[in-house]
C-alpha cells in the first residue's frame, strides 16, 4: 500500500507528503475532545465514520488523519443548518518539509532507516489536545509503518529544546522510559 500511495504522489526532487486526495471523516468535536475520564480507562471503541460508510472508526484512525491530512471543520447549529465551513488547517508547507528532510535526515524512529522521501510529516503536539501549532520546532519525519505505530499503540514524540524524545506508551514500558531520537542526517 506504501508504494502505491508514494507512486501516486511521485516527484523525485521532493519530499513526499504534499496535498493528498480527501477523505471526509465525520466526527463530532465532543468526540474528539472527550476526556477518557481514569487513567487506564477504556476508551469507546469508535468515535466516528468515514463519510459515505456507516462502519465506525476508531479515534486512532481519527487522529492519524487529523495529523496527516489537516481538518476542515463545519459547524451546525442546533437544528441541523450550517452555520460555518471552517479552513483547512495543520499541513506542513512544502518547504518545512524538505527542512525536516535536512534535519531529521529521514524517519527519527529508532532503527529505521527510511528516508526523507520516505518519510511523512508529524505534529508532535496535536492540534486539538495539545494546542499544537505546525512549525519545524514542533515537527518530525516519520515513515508510514512508524506513524501508523504511534498514532494507534499511542506512543508519543516529545522535545527538549533541539533533542527528541520517543516515550512508550505504559503497555510497552510501565516507567515510560524516554528513548533518544537523534537526527539521522549527515554533518548534523
Amino acid at each position: 500500500m506504501q508504494l502505491l500511495k508514494i507512486a501516486g504522489e511521485a516527484d523525485p526532487g521532493r519530499v513526499f507528503g504534499g496535498r493528498r486526495p480527501a477523505v471526509r471523516v465525520i466526527v463530532t468535536e465532543k468526540a474528539l475532545t472527550a476526556e477518557t475520564g481514569e487513567p487506564g480507562a477504556a476508551e469507546p471503541a469508535a468515535h466516528g465514520q468515514i463519510e459515505g460508510n456507516p462502519v465506525p472508526i476508531s479515534q486512532e484512525t481519527i487522529d492519524r488523519l487529523l495529523c496527516d491530512t489537516g481538518t476542515r471543520g463545519i459547524k451546525f447549529d442546533d437544528i441541523g443548518q450550517i452555520i460555518d465551513v471552517g479552513r483547512d488547517e495543520r499541513l506542513f508547507t512544502e518547504a518545512q518539509r524538505a527542512a525536516m528532510g535536512v534535519r531529521d535526515g529521514g524517519c527519527l524512529w529508532v532503527g529505521c532507516d527510511r528516508s526523507p522521501a520516505w518519510s511523512e510529516a508529524h505534529h508532535i503536539n496535536e492540534w486539538l489536545t495539545d494546542s499544537g501549532d505546525t512549525n519545524l520546532a514542533d515537527g518530525v519525519l516519520l515513515c508510514h509503518p512508524h506513524h501508523l505505530l504511534l498514532h494507534n499503540q499511542h506512543w508519543k514524540i516529545t522535545r527538549t529544546e533541539t533533542q527528541y524524545w520517543l516515550r512508550p506508551p505504559v503497555e510497552n514500558d510501565p516507567e515510560q522510559t524516554l528513548i533518544a531520537l537523534p537526527s539521522k542526517a549527515v554533518g548534523l
